[in-house]
């Protein structure tokens, strides 16, 4: 138990010796010498200094990142950004033989599976107005964009 306690204390008096021995050096280090407050300077006469201006700014930082967001290093290779999701999905439209029933489509949410039936020129949101119904396809005008949404074949 003796020689535990002695190999403990000398230890500790190692481990302190050691970090004075560090203090020392890195004060060393970092204390200035007296060549290296010297500074010597050069005056020029002011009309002999040539004036550059800059030219503007033409882009934002968004759009200067832009290139390293689409070509980030660390995507897989062969990698492609992914498709923005249509927020609607046809799912049939109805046709009238006769000119006094307009045309109706059904469209459902790929959010919130709900669904609509609407006619030409009827809002299904804030955003996005029907255009025109065909068979098989609708197109849809969101803030002044059109797309149409045409119906899969199921085979």
């Amino acid at each position: 138990m003796k020689t535990l306690i002695s190999f403990n204390r000398r230890a500790c008096g190692l481990l302190i010796a050691g970090v004075f021995v560090l203090l020392v050096i890195v004060l060393a280090i970092r204390t200035p010498k007296p060549s290296d407050e010297i500074v010597s300077l050069k005056v020029v006469p002011y009309s002999s200094v040539r004036v550059v201006a800059l030219p503007p700014v033409v882009f934002d930082s968004q759009s200067y990142y832009r290139i390293i967001i689409d070509n980030n290093l660390f995507h897989p290779l062969e990698w492609t950004p992914p498709r923005p999701k249509e927020p609607y999905r046809l799912l049939g439209t109805l046709l009238s033989r006769d000119a006094n029933t307009p045309p109706k489509a059904i469209l459902q949410t790929t959010a919130g599976q709900r669904t609509y039936i609407v006619t030409t020129g009827e809002k299904i949101d804030a955003e996005t107005t029907v255009i025109e119904i065909k068979a098989k396809q609708v197109t849809l005008s969101t803030k002044g964009q059109q797309r149409t949404l045409t119906l899969k074949p199921l085979f």
